[in-house]
């Protein structure tokens, strides 16, 4: 087994230094694929004062700004390793996934993704380091808290798939990922929602570790996508519509529509309190539309005899979007 590590990058020399600085001292990954997104100026690692060749690095610029979702998928269509892994520049590895990665090269069969917890910055200032509380209660709950990689039953996996869709808290097999055409969708925000619940869904095999494999650095300002409060979050509806085709397709439609409906639901609160208020009625105007699309009334039937709460806050983002 190999790993390969895909970085997304835009105008961040210092974290990609500092970054590309632990890939050195960890010695884990085969290759290194730094995609730079039209970095200005470039972020290429040989002007950082890297050894490219030493370290497997594989520099890929592209030719235009296209955000972070493009540059992973240009990353992956460069991976030549059985395995990958997908990391923001700005966040720091752990040395835990050393021992990650030692484990699950032991596992007797293939597995397509190993989800493994991380550090939130914001928790760490609390004194607290670990994942933000709402999943660290669905790690609980779910009883993957050990550090050595379980399996993750289906009941365990429609609880844990309702963490924050991040990019960076997996291992992916690369076959995986080819095979089932999941990949991130190319929008400015919410790029990583299609790669984190495609997988899954599509996924046969998932391993999961409590181990805090990395950090992930939240600013209350600055220019990260997790503080945009543009016109670029109504582009969310390009990542979830894809989603619920998977949904049906995969069977798994009983299992998984309380928890993705929820997720979303949700998602759609937390963009609401982030978003400039000039953008809140085109963004009403979208839930509705959206969620007409995708809820039939069979759908709905299922879900106000399953969650009533979650059935009458779709009817009232529905009734918004009219208004």
């Amino acid at each position: 087994m190999k790993l390969s590590l895909v970085i997304p990058v835009r105008n961040d020399p210092e974290g990609l230094t500092r970054l590309l600085a632990q890939v050195a001292e960890l010695a884990l990954f085969d290759a290194v694929l730094v995609c730079d997104d039209a970095s200005d100026p470039p972020c290429r690692p040989a002007d950082l004062g890297f050894d490219e060749a030493a370290l497997g690095i594989t520099y890929l610029p592209s030719d235009a700004h296209r955000g972070a979702g493009h540059a992973r998928n240009m990353g992956l269509d460069a991976v030549q390793t059985d395995h990958v892994l997908f990391f923001d520049s700005d966040d720091l590895l752990a040395p835990p996934l050393v021992t990650l990665w030692q484990e699950l090269q032991k596992q007797a069969a293939p597995f397509d993704f190993c989800l493994f917890r991380h550090v939130d910055s914001r928790e760490r200032a609390l004194g607290r380091p670990g994942p933000m509380e709402a999943d660290q209660r669905l790690w609980q709950v779910c009883g993957l808290l050990g550090e050595t990689p379980q399996e993750v039953g289906p009941d365990q996996a429609v609880q844990i798939v309702q963490i924050a869709a991040y990019p960076w808290n997996k291992i992916y097999r690369t076959g995986f990922l080819r095979d089932e055409n999941i990949r991130c969708t190319e929008i400015p925000v919410h790029n990583d929602i299609e790669l984190h619940w495609s997988g899954f869904l599509k996924a046969r095999r998932i391993l999961a570790s409590g181990a805090l494999c990395c950090e992930h650095f939240v600013a209350a300002q600055g220019n990260r996508l997790t503080n945009r409060r543009s016109a670029d979050r109504l582009e969310v509806f390009r990542a979830l519509a894809p989603l619920h085709r998977v949904l049906r397709k995969s069977g798994r439609e009983p299992e998984f529509l309380l928890a993705m409906t929820g997720f979303y639901t949700r998602l759609f609160d937390w963009i609401l309190d982030t978003l400039d208020e000039q953008y809140h009625a085109e963004f009403f105007r979208r839930i509705s539309a959206f969620l007409l699309a995708q809820h039939d009334d069979i759908s709905m039937a299922l879900i106000a005899a399953r969650d009533p709460a979650l059935a009458q806050r779709i009817n009232d983002h529905i009734r918004r979007g009219w208004g």
